[in-house]
């Protein structure tokens, strides 16, 4: 039964995970979105925070995007620690911040 609560317990934590990443790449969306209108000569505006924010989140993308296939092996629980040590050890940060 220890396994079975881990692995649902592993799962209510990606699902979290995933619904706070979708927000925040949905906003990143948002902030290219006004900055290309800005660009074209719109009035939409964002702030320099807010272009940081969308620059870091489309980072976080990128490395949700490598971390994907590590989470439907069979021992990601494994893997994935493993993988961060290891990206540390070469002072890589893989993990979304």
């Amino acid at each position: 039964m220890e396994l079975k609560e881990d692995i649902l317990n592993s799962i209510e934590k990606s699902k979290e995970f995933l619904q706070r990443e979708s927000t925040q790449t949905k906003d990143m969306l948002l902030v290219f979105r006004d900055l290309l209108h800005k660009q074209l000569g719109g009035n939409k505006n964002p702030t320099d925070e807010e272009i940081e924010e969308a620059i870091n989140q489309l980072k976080d993308v990128g490395k949700i995007t490598a971390l994907m296939p590590f989470l439907f092996l069979p021992e990601s629980v494994l893997t994935i620690p493993l993988l961060v040590k290891l990206g540390k050890r070469y002072d890589i940060d893989i993990l979304p911040k």
